[in-house]
């Protein structure tokens, strides 16, 4: 495959109209410095596999790059699954595909060609990757255009596509992004075709015949319940939900058949932390969901109104992290974990995004000592923090270690009762160390400022001339907060 023209300075000028002079040069310059982003994405990947190639910390496998991954995610500051996923590029790029990887180098490859090119043949086997290598060594990479280069890559990728794995490992359901100032988020389900069109269709028909009876329902007048009614306004409106609302009703209110697993006992409860200024109306700052999200004001208010379960969580006016508190046994309390929760939203690994709202484990840094509790490793918020399971593992094998100051415990010895946000320094592997803190809840600062001009404010009026001579009166401070557990669905 060969481009009709060759690709030089006069052929660019050319296609830009044949300008001339300083706005010529600023094109050229722009076609170097695309040159020198390519190559320093080359250098960049080419690091990323020789570290993966000499880390004595995995087994030379791509299913085994756990401590690796770890590693790059504290020298790029990206998460654990952001440096899992460059390891694998960079593995493919260089390893399996030379010949791409030397036009990327030279720089004649774009980075964002050679980035395309690597989301496509991320669900093929090695050997398959070798194959479009050498498909895509016949093309003629320095002259041709995105499209064509695209439509080479498809090409080459289809020609192995008899050997692709198959269908039913594709199967998975994830959430694929969230809006924050909509308050929405929206999950991928992703299958065989057979089986999704088939989903579509059940929820379809089901959604027609819950339509059904909800026009039953209102013609019956009010001695009727309108079904699937998330709302609760179906009967106000006087008409039955959309096909798309009613998916959506049946998607999220029906029971899950879990035949023959039995149902767990104790449901999943859903952190809601709300500011209490939100809650008085006096000012309409987010929620947090589980610790990672925030949410709209009027949606959380919404939930503390029809939540039948409320907790106060006391947090620090100034620094914003939930007061402690410690027992003398070796399972932290329902408090102490629903803190937890608040203080680690994810895995407390550096660079690890697992969310701890489920399949996490509360860990002691400091080994609890189950013989003599009083030597050491407490049950309380300085010697706790939420780890994955992953990590879990990796802890207790020893390659990846936890330690936190002693002074840092409000509760010790050496401590102030108004902590900062708790300091976790890490070792991971062979001389490798990193630093984490806990998450804290970030609108207790602003919460602190609109109280304090609250306060002022009420100062002024009691200054006021004829306001008489009496004592200035405090507010409360801000320190409390709540937490909205949230039934499921």
């Amino acid at each position: 495959m060969r481009a009709r023209n060759e690709l030089t300075e006069e052929r660019i000028l050319e296609e830009v109209g044949g300008i001339e002079g300083p706005h010529a040069e600023r094109v050229l310059e722009m076609h170097a410095t695309m040159r020198e982003r390519a190559q320093l994405h080359a250098r960049q990947l080419r690091q990323l596999a020789t570290f993966f190639d000499l880390d004595p910390d995995n087994e030379g496998t791509l299913e085994d790059a756990d401590m690796t991954a770890m590693k790059v995610a504290v020298g790029l500051r990206c998460s654990i699954a952001q440096a899992t996923s460059l390891i694998r590029d960079a593995h493919h790029a260089v390893v399996d595909l030379p010949r791409m990887f030397a036009h990327l180098e030279a720089g004649d490859l774009p980075e964002d060609y050679h980035r395309f090119l690597l989301r496509q043949v991320r669900r093929l086997e090695t050997e398959q990757i070798r194959l479009v290598d050498q498909h895509l060594a016949r093309v003629e990479i320095l002259s041709i255009s995105r499209s064509t280069f695209e439509a080479q890559v498809r090409l080459a990728v289809a020609s192995v596509g008899n050997e692709l794995k198959p269908p039913r490992d594709a199967r998975e359901v994830r959430v694929d992004g969230i809006d924050p100032e909509q308050g929405v988020a929206w999950l991928t389900v992703t299958g065989p075709i057979p089986e999704i069109r088939s989903l579509a269709q059940r929820l379809d028909a089901s959604a027609r015949t819950v339509q059904r009876a909800q026009r039953a329902a209102l013609e019956a007048g009010d001695e009727e319940p309108v079904p699937f009614d998330i709302d609760g306004d179906v009967r106000e409106r006087g008409r039955p939900l959309g096909r798309g609302a009613l998916r959506y009703a049946i998607l999220t209110h029906s029971v899950l058949d879990l035949d023959p697993v039995q149902e767990t006992a104790q449901p999943f409860k859903i952190l809601v932390a709300v500011p209490v200024t939100t809650l008085l109306g006096m000012d309409d700052s987010p929620a947090m969901l589980d610790g990672l999200t925030p949410i709209p004001a009027d949606v959380a208010r919404d939930l503390a109104a029809t939540s039948s379960v409320w907790y106060r969580i006391l947090t620090d006016p100034i620094c914003g992290t939930h007061l402690p508190v410690r027992i003398d046994t070796y399972r932290p309390d329902a408090q102490q974990r629903l803190q937890l929760r608040l203080r680690h939203p994810v895995c407390a690994a550096p660079g690890c995004t697992r969310p701890t709202a489920l399949a996490a484990e509360d860990d002691h840094i400091i080994e609890y000592d189950h013989q003599y509790p009083a030597r050491g490793g407490p049950t309380s918020q300085w010697n706790l923090h939420r780890l994955c399971r992953r990590h879990h593992q990796l802890k207790t094998a020893g390659l990846i270690d936890p330690v936190r100051d002693p002074c840092d415990d409000p509760e010790g010895p050496d401590g102030t009762t108004s902590a900062e946000p708790l300091r976790t320094t890490w070792d991971i592997g062979e001389g490798l160390r990193t630093c984490t803190q806990e998450s804290a809840d970030l609108l207790t600062p602003r919460m602190t400022r609109r109280f304090a001009q609250a306060e002022r404010r009420f100062r002024r009026l009691g200054d006021a001339p004829g306001r008489g001579s009496s004592p200035p009166r405090r507010i409360i401070p801000p320190a409390p907060k709540l937490d909205a557990s949230v039934p499921p669905f």
